[in-house]
């Protein structure tokens, strides 16, 4: 479980990377289109997928390892940890949501405005947040 764990936030992280880093190097706008539309729909399923299996792997951590005991000390600082990775995975699953609907609504035409910065604050709320997970994670498995 936990290799699936592991290759799953690969996946998410690394995609997540390439997606931010090709928005970043294609100023051409043409190419850009391009690329993100045929890119855009199947890396979001392929997201959807791993995040999905990222919720379910880390759900059963929780319980598995009996981590929901160490959540009643807060005090420690593994507990503070797992509070921290805990919201920053809501947030960036609330990003991520927010992000898919504007992209797959949006998919071949033209955004208006307020879906351009939108998606733009989601993507790079996405990016921002993975960097920190990966941080809490490493965190946490130092004290595990």
């Amino acid at each position: 479980m936990l290799f699936t764990h592991i290759l799953a936030a690969s996946a998410w992280i690394g995609g997540s990377i390439l997606l931010f880093g090709m928005g970043l190097y294609f100023r051409d706008k043409d190419a850009q289109s391009t690329v993100y539309y045929y890119i855009g729909p199947f890396y979001g399923y392929f997201e959807l997928i791993v995040l999905t299996i990222l919720l379910i792997t880390g759900g059963y951590f929780i319980y598995a390892l009996s981590i929901g005991e160490i959540l009643y000390h807060p005090q420690m600082a593994l507990a503070k940890y797992f509070y921290i990775k805990i919201t920053l995975v809501v947030l960036i699953t609330i990003s991520t949501i927010i992000h898919m609907y504007i992209s797959l609504k949006a998919h071949g035409r033209d955004r208006t405005l307020k879906e351009k910065l939108v998606s733009r604050a989601t993507s790079l709320a996405i990016f921002i947040l993975n960097l920190g997970i990966l941080w809490y994670a490493i965190k946490i498995r130092s004290l595990i």
